[in-house]
């Protein structure tokens, strides 16, 4: 059993400063350029988001987050599994991760939520009973579920981007009812579910057992934020990879400080439902 704050290597000081540097960087460069209103979304018609709606919600949570801690303090991670063996898994999730970033731009139409089922569900089960395959099977995760303390924080979040100035009304072309009930049912098993359990439950907590808390979050949401590289336009990359670190890389790193401050992963599935689920926008404009 290793908890994780036992040690700070200094390569984890690295991890977390290198991965400050590159949303700072982000954000300058789209500053610099002039790109303050950028589209979050590929769908056709999207509306474009400010800058201070991609940080200010996230933000806000990571705060609220910092200043309420759990009923009783979630203690850091440990593990049943062998050490080497816990590493083999941890730089399997980070090279899928990487097959994620490099092989969802060729997927069109239905194949992407294939190619999402296969790389992000199929390929680390695999893995898994490959490297496990030589030990007994060892339980995993080991950390209290915390409710209420979340909910200020999810609450922040969700005026903040849904319901304040900050929020983007939906204006994309939708399409008729029966499609967009099927199409929120795959996003919600696909996006809001899988990626959360790929990204925060399997990959983070194992780097934050090997590296500690924000070292693994800041790995976590940039691998989530390039999971995003379908949008990275080729006649200009630098401003669609700053784009997808500033929006998608810095709401991973709320989820990610969620989960590692409070370890309930529902909480972290509601935010993501929320923000794909294109019924909340249509029911805010309503009310």
């Amino acid at each position: 059993m290793v908890p994780l704050d036992s040690r700070r290597a200094p390569s984890a000081w690295l991890m977390t400063g290198a991965g400050m540097a590159v949303f700072a960087l982000a954000y300058a460069w789209l500053w610099i350029t002039g790109n303050t209103e950028v589209a979050r979304s590929a769908d056709p018609g999207a509306a474009p988001a400010s800058l201070w709606a991609a940080a200010l919600p996230p933000l806000a949570a990571i705060v609220l987050a910092r200043l309420i801690p759990p009923r009783r303090e979630v203690p850091l991670p440990a593990v049943d599994l062998p050490r080497p063996r816990l590493r083999r898994e941890a730089w399997t999730l980070v090279a899928v991760a990487v097959l994620m970033a490099l092989t969802i731009p060729l997927a069109q139409g239905d194949l992407y939520v294939v190619v999402k089922v296969v790389v992000l569900l199929v390929l680390p089960l695999v893995a898994f009973r490959v490297i496990r395959a030589d030990g007994p099977k060892t339980r995993t995760i080991i950390a209290p579920v915390t409710w209420l303390a979340p909910l200020p924080a999810v609450l922040a979040w969700f005026l903040l981007s849904q319901v304040g100035p900050l929020a983007v009304p939906l204006t994309q072309d939708l399409p008729d009812p029966v499609t967009l009930a099927i199409a929120s049912l795959i996003t919600l098993l696909t996006a809001s579910v899988l990626e959360e359990v790929f990204y925060r439950a399997w990959l983070q907590t194992r780097l934050e057992v090997l590296y500690g808390r924000w070292p693994a979050i800041m790995v976590s949401s940039l691998l989530f934020a390039l999971m995003h590289s379908s949008r990275i336009d080729a006649a200009d990359p630098l401003l669609g990879l700053a784009t997808i670190i500033a929006f998608q890389g810095v709401f991973g790193l709320m989820l990610g400080y969620l989960w590692a401050r409070y370890r309930n992963f529902w909480v972290i599935v509601f935010i993501h439902v929320v923000t794909n689920l294109v019924y909340v926008p249509m029911l805010l404009g309503r009310l």
